[in-house]
């Protein structure tokens, strides 16, 4: 069934409410640390966050248990540390994160008065540290009335002089000279589950034991250890998998959850020097690293949008040529992603790649499919929800997603909306049935194109062209999404149907009559749809 914005299912997991001690929970995340075996559970979905600093109304938690009776004032440096922040706290926190925009270039940043006394003010300073946010570390805190979370020192990481950012003279962009100090720690699980750990405990602390509050944050702090299982679990079991990806990254700031799911840096070691300090690469160092993107060992290819200069443009360029799949990871949490963890599992099952169901596969695994995959009698599954059949449909959903029922009815009567009660597929042939009018046409296959959604997943539409002048009644323009990527027999299918074109076609994103095979009864269908 097609989740919003999307051509892929959407899969939930119930989310823990339980509420445990303060000891123990911190042992289990300790533990979780360290988690090796588990069940596979698939990661809940990101929606929209709000860009504004300080917004508790979108934390990526379930507030509406929240009960508080002292609140917080949080400031944090980034917004990926502000979103856990904000998560964590929930209605009990009233979070700021400085810098909370992609389109602030942290490199740069200038803290003005307002940060600084933003900072002094804080009940709570949340900060990355390593050098990363030198301006904000520099600020005047006061360690005996605030608590300040630092995560490189956390870590055991502290910024050295090697530490520095600048522009390459007549080049766009930035270089970031790190030296040996990679100051990304939010890509690094470990650094985020030791920080989600201090936030928690400066929370309870300042609350008080036994306070309303102190169990509200302890409630968001055990549902988001759930959270970081599920992540855990995704990555051990493409561990028990013998999954290898193997990459090449214009900047190496997502290089601590790379390596974390085990994927092999293949970037010459010449050209990231090169851009990891104020020098160019040469043009055999370019040459070299567009050579081995372009090969047959690299399976992805990592860009930062927000430094896309001649350099990474040029390995982008060759990836594409060379049909490569490109991860784009901004340095800050983007507007569109709710939480970190949320983002660090996006990233994760983007470049693991093994979730084609859910929209998460290598783009050079993608192949041409024939008509013969969707050969046969089909159903509208339109009639089933408008006559209640699909009502456990929705209202299974309804239990693990993040809208009613209702909701989800509405939702999906835009997109299983359709007059075509039936549509027989033989050979090259399509017929389409409307009120007992069936109307025929000869199809050709006019290939695919991958559609990246905004949620971060991706799908496949295959794509088939009437030959001739189809009759009335028979679309010009037929699109196939059944979330394969590779020739097999359809079990079920979204049709997007055009008279334009394709390029018209593929716009379409909210009506995709959706079909199962005619010779399965109501309830079979449902049943399959709850599985599914």
């Amino acid at each position: 069934m097609i989740d919003q914005n999307t051509s892929q299912p959407s899969a939930n997991v119930p989310r823990r409410n339980t509420i445990i001690g303060i000891v123990v929970a911190l042992i289990i995340g300790a533990v979780l640390g360290g988690l090796i075996t588990g069940a596979f559970t698939f990661p809940r979905p990101n929606n929209t966050a709000s860009s504004a600093a300080g917004n508790t109304a979108s934390t990526g938690a379930d507030t509406t248990r929240d009960s508080c009776d002292t609140t917080f004032t949080v400031v944090a440096s980034v917004n990926q540390w502000g979103s856990l922040a904000r998560e964590l706290g929930g209605s009990c926190a009233q979070v700021t994160s400085l810098i909370n925009s992609t389109s602030a270039d942290p490199h740069d940043y200038e803290a003005t008065p307002a940060d600084l006394a933003k900072l002094f003010k804080a009940d709570i300073v949340v900060l990355n540290g390593t050098g990363y946010d030198g301006w904000a570390e520099k600020a005047q805190l006061d360690a005996k009335r605030q608590t300040i979370v630092n995560v490189g020192d956390l870590m055991g990481i502290t910024a050295t002089e090697e530490h520095s950012h600048g522009h390459a003279e007549g080049e766009e962009g930035h270089h970031h000279h790190h030296g040996s100090t990679n100051p990304h720690l939010w890509f690094s699980p470990e650094a985020v589950l030791k920080a989600a750990e201090a936030i928690n405990a400066a929370y309870v602390d300042k609350a008080g034991a036994g306070s309303a509050t102190a169990s509200t944050v302890q409630r968001h702090f055990n549902e988001w250890n759930g959270d970081y299982a599920d992540f855990v679990t995704l990555v051990n079991k493409a561990r028990a998998s013998n999954v290898q990806r193997s990459y090449v990254a214009t900047e190496s700031i997502i290089s601590y959850l790379l390596e974390y799911i085990g994927a092999v840096d293949k970037t010459p070691v010449t050209y990231t020097n090169a851009m990891n300090s104020e020098a160019e690469p040469s043009a055999a160092d370019l040459k070299n690293a567009m050579d081995i993107v372009s090969g047959d060992d690299v399976d992805l290819l990592v860009v930062n949008p927000q430094e896309m200069n001649g350099f990474a443009k040029k390995l982008n360029e060759a990836a594409q040529s060379s049909n490569k799949t490109i991860i784009s990871a901004t340095e800050q949490l983007p507007e569109n992603q709710k939480t970190l963890l949320g983002w660090l599992t996006l990233i994760a099952n983007q470049a693991l790649a093994t979730d084609t169901t859910n929209g998460y596969f290598l783009t050079q695994d993608v192949k041409d499919r024939s008509l013969s995959d969707y050969e046969g009698e089909w159903q509208s599954v339109y009639p089933l929800l408008q006559d209640g059949t699909l009502d456990k449909v929705m209202e299974a959903k309804a239990k693990k997603g993040d809208m009613t029922a209702a909701e989800y009815t509405k939702y999906y009567d835009a997109g299983y909306k359709t007059d075509v009660e039936r549509i027989a597929i033989k050979g090259d042939q399509m017929s389409f049935t409307r009120g007992g009018k069936t109307a025929t046409a000869t199809y050709e296959y006019s290939g695919f194109k991958i559609l990246d959604y905004a949620k971060g997943n991706r799908g496949v539409r295959y794509l088939f062209t009437a030959t001739g002048d189809a009759p009335e009644g028979a679309p010009k323009i037929v699109q196939f999404s059944d979330h394969g990527i590779a020739p097999t027999k359809a079990a079920h299918f979204h049709i997007f149907m055009g008279n334009d074109s394709q390029e018209e076609t593929l716009k379409e994103m909210d009506n995709w009559p959706t079909y199962y095979p005619a010779s399965m009864s109501k309830e079979e269908v449902a049943t399959e749809m709850l599985a599914h």
